[in-house]
Formats: C-alpha cells, sequence, structure tokens
C-alpha cells in the first residue's frame, strides 16, 4: 500500500501476538484510515473473524444503537432478544453475540472488532459508550489471548483528549497501539498517482496536485486518468455535483462540531499572510477570546491544517502559525467568495483561465512554500542530512535604525552542529534567474542573519535555492554565492 508500510506492519505484528490488542487509528478525514483496515482484515487477514461499526455524525444515542444492532446483524445474523436502551446492554449482547459464533466456528485466529469514527458514536461523552466500552475491553477481550478492538477516528483532538489522556477515562494507558495517519507526502502522493490513479505525471505536475488536493488519498482518487489537473479542477470543485464541491465545510463541520466557525474564522486569517500569525495576532484580529485561540489551534495542528514555526532562537515566544493544508489554501482563495449560483453559472474551462491570471502565480508561490514545509524531510534526505536534521524554523530582524537592512527569512533549516541552511523557495514555470537587486536581497539576508541570528558566529551557513527547474548560472547567481541548487527532481527521486 502507498505510504501505508509503516501503519499495515503495526497491524500485521498485533495479528500475529498471543495476546489481545487495544489499538487506536486517528488522522483526518479521508486519508484512509477505514480503507487501511478494511484492507487488513477483508482482504489480507480474511481467516480473522471481522466486525464493523461505524459512528454516525448528528444522531442521539437510541440512534446510534440501533445501528449498532443493524451492524451485528449484517455480521453475525443475529437479532437481540429485547431492546437494547444503553450502551451497556450493546456491548452485553455483542459479547454474547461473539462469544457463540466464536463457539459455533471453533474459531482459533484473531477477533478484530473495529469501532470507526468513534468520536461521532458520543461526542460530548455522555451516553455511556467510553464506559460500556471500557468494561467490555477489561472484562471480555482483554482477558483473550486473540482479540483486536481498533478505535478509529477523525477528530484527533478526541481521540486523544477521552482515550489516550484522560487519566479518569475507562481506557486510559489501555491501547496498547497508536497509528496516527497523515497525509502522503509529496513523493508518495506522486507514486500513488503513477501507480493508483495511472496518471502520466512530472514532478510539476505532481507538486500541482500537490497544492490542490494535498496527500490526501480519497482526494487523489477521484481523479481521472484522461483528464488534465485544470479539468479535474472544474469537475470536482467547481461543479454543484462535484464530490469535493462542499468539502472544506464538511472537513470543518464534522471534525470540530458546533466550533468549527472559530476554526475557520482563524483559517482564513492565516490564509491571507504566508508567514503566517502569532497568536497574540490572532488574538487580535480575530476578536477570539485567548483560551479559545488555544484550544482551536491545538485541535487545527493535531488534524494536520496548521503549523506552528517556531523563531530561531525563541523557541518559547513568538511561534507563528500558518496553514499548511493544501484543501484549506485552495479554498479560501478560490471558493470560499463563490455562492451557489455562482458555482451553478460556472462554464467552460474555468480553471484554465485562473491559471492564466496574474492572482495564480501569486498564490501557487505560497502554496509551493506551504508544500515545502511539509515535506522538509524530503529536503533533509536530499541534503543527506535527515539525521541531523533539528528543525524547521523561521527568522527575521528588524533594523531599529530604519536603515532598511532588515530581513525575514521564510524557512531555515537547522542541523547538528551548528549547521545552517537559508531556503528561498521558488515556484516557477522554467529555470529561475537571480536578478542582481534579488542577489543584493540574499546576500542581506545571510548577513544579518550571520550577525543578528546566531550565537554562535562559527556556525556554518549555506544558502539554498529550491525550485521548480532549478537556477540558471549567471552573475547574479555567482554574486549571492547560492551554496546548493535543489530543484523538485531532487526531492522526488
Amino acid at each position: 500500500m502507498v505510504g501505508r508500510k509503516k501503519e499495515f506492519s503495526v497491524l500485521e505484528d498485533a495479528c500475529n501476538l498471543k495476546s489481545s490488542s487495544l489499538i487506536s487509528i486517528y488522522g483526518r478525514r479521508r486519508i484512509g484510515k477505514t480503507y487501511l483496515v478494511n484492507q487488513m482484515f477483508m482482504s489480507h487477514k480474511i481467516d480473522c473473524m471481522f466486525f464493523s461499526f461505524t459512528g454516525a455524525s448528528d444522531l442521539n444515542m437510541s440512534q446510534q444503537i440501533a445501528n449498532f444492532v443493524e451492524a451485528v446483524y449484517d455480521w453475525f445474523k443475529v437479532e437481540p432478544q429485547k431492546d437494547l436502551k444503553t450502551w451497556t446492554d450493546a456491548f452485553i449482547f455483542l459479547k454474547r453475540t461473539i462469544s457463540e459464533a466464536i463457539d459455533k466456528s471453533n474459531h482459533e485466529q484473531k477477533v478484530v472488532l473495529f469501532f470507526d469514527e468513534v468520536p461521532w458514536v458520543d461526542k460530548k461523552n455522555k451516553d455511556g459508550f467510553l464506559s460500556a466500552l471500557g468494561h467490555f475491553w477489561n472484562t471480555y477481550c482483554e482477558v483473550q489471548n486473540n482479540f483486536m478492538v481498533i478505535l478509529c477516528g477523525s477528530n484527533a483532538s478526541w481521540i486523544k483528549s477521552k482515550i489516550l489522556e484522560d487519566s479518569k477515562g475507562p481506557l486510559y494507558k489501555r491501547v496498547t497501539e497508536i497509528i496516527e495517519m497523515h497525509p502522503f507526502d509529496l513523493k508518495e502522493t506522486k507514486e500513488y498517482l503513477l501507480s493508483e490513479v495511472e496518471l502520466d505525471v512530472d514532478d510539476r505536475t505532481a507538486v500541482e496536485y500537490y497544492m490542490i488536493y494535498g496527500g490526501v488519498a480519497k482526494y487523489l482518487s477521484y481523479l481521472k486518468k484522461n483528464e488534465s489537473v485544470a479539468e479535474s479542477v472544474d469537475r470536482l470543485f467547481f461543479s454543484l455535483s462535484g464530490n469535493l464541491y462542499d468539502e472544506f465545510d464538511m472537513v470543518f463541520k464534522s471534525l470540530f462540531y458546533g466550533k468549527h466557525g472559530g476554526h475557520k474564522k482563524i483559517i482564513d486569517l492565516l490564509c491571507d499572510k504566508r508567514t503566517g500569525f502569532t497568536q497574540h495576532e490572532i488574538e487580535e484580529k480575530t476578536g477570539l477570546s485567548y483560551p479559545t485561540i488555544k484550544s482551536a489551534l491545538d485541535e487545527l495542528s493535531e488534524c494536520g491544517f496548521t503549523k506552528g514555526m517556531n523563531k530561531l532562537g525563541n523557541r518559547v515566544k513568538g511561534t507563528k502559525y500558518v496553514v499548511v493544508d493544501s484543501l484549506c489554501l485552495f479554498h479560501t482563495k478560490w471558493i470560499k467568495e463563490l455562492n451557489k449560483n455562482d458555482i451553478a453559472n460556472i462554464s467552460g474551462p474555468y480553471w484554465s483561465k485562473i491559471m492564466a491570471s496574474h492572482q495564480y502565480p501569486i498564490w501557487a508561490g505560497f502554496a509551493f512554500e506551504s508544500v515545502v514545509i511539509n515535506n522538509v524531510h524530503l529536503y533533509a534526505s536530499e541534503r543527506g542530512l535527515l539525521g541531523a536534521l533539528k528543525g524547521a524554523y523561521y527568522w527575521q530582524y528588524t533594523d531599529s535604525n530604519n536603515s532598511g537592512n532588515g530581513a525575514q527569512i521564510d524557512m531555515v533549516v537547522e542541523y547538528d552542529n551548528n549547521v545552517f541552511d537559508i531556503v528561498e523557495m521558488k515556484y516557477w514555470d522554467d529555470v529561475y534567474t537571480i536578478s542582481s537587486q534579488y542577489a543584493n536581497n540574499l546576500i542581506n539576508k545571510r548577513t544579518q542573519f550571520r550577525n543578528h541570528g546566531l550565537k554562535n558566529k562559527k556556525s556554518d551557513i549555506k544558502l539554498v535555492m529550491l525550485t521548480t527547474f532549478g537556477c540558471k548560472r549567471n552573475g547574479g547567481y555567482s554574486k549571492a554565492n547560492v551554496t546548493i541548487d535543489v530543484k523538485l527532481e531532487d526531492l522526488l527521486q
């Protein structure tokens, strides 16, 4: 499975244990959590006894239990002898059903119980679902040696707070394995497009797809091999029947429930500035309270929508939050201001026209920087310094004398032994040419960074150009003294 070998291996190892396992899987909507489990136990480990139940959004307890009863019938063809009014009743019914199925078939392999979208089952944790599940695990599953209970959800914050970190919760420190699923990185995305979607993509086209769809498996699966990038965008986003027409709103409502308005407000603000905002700046500009912002930023970060970029040399204060999710950047720029009628009236090659506009390269440059930040491990690997990587940061210096010699660096990569890369990112449709003026800008950045950004003045500073097709070896390139020229193909080889 593309990009999921590690996760697949965790499930495989759990199958081979001579004890029961309680596994937590979380990751944003559409990332492939359900697909991973179904592939494992419905295509690979088919000798396991398998049961699956999925929580539904916006249903009350009686409706959730009704769906649970239906799921038991779908898998075991057994119905309860009485009405199940509580989750305790429901798990007693499941326990008896499974025990009977094991006895009838003399089943000796693993029994896998997959509870999908757990946060939706009991959002406020008031209906007793987790308590009943905890009792079911502690008194029945754990004492056996052949059970795997898998708890899965898109709301990472809920999974962490209610299952993994709640010291008073019924499942605290009961989880034996945690699988945190992330979107594909850029390299895996290209591999998926080539092998699964069967698209004939080059490196630049792979980045174009990534800047729009990110590494979200389900989004990428909607692509068709006979379509161009622009055609796929028109079909999926700019059509009322498109699979991703209202995906942005659906993602935030399903993950953050009644709080999604504040989360979207923060995303809208962060998308306006590529260098991001500090928590204090977000508070000033949105009017939201400090606790609300802190909680929202934690949740947005856990779900992979934002990332905190620390300032080099000041990692306690001054963290700037930037949007690194492709869907958020794309939607906020190109879809947010369009209403339903606007979408309905779109005809012809809409995205192609946008790509030809003067706004597109500005947005693409912003999106490309987010791609690089999201894939800094690929960059460090290309440099041969992945094992020495300490982190990626922003850095800025304001000249108090207003001499114009201030500097801002969007990404500084730090390695062991006082080695630093100043990384300049340029998304270009050809070999990039460094002008004399830009070369002066680069020289100033390096000078100010050495003079004001480093405690150890003997640090090794590299000026790196990371561009689509590399840089032209002209006078500006020599003048700036570029140390390393990295192209897209270097990250994707």
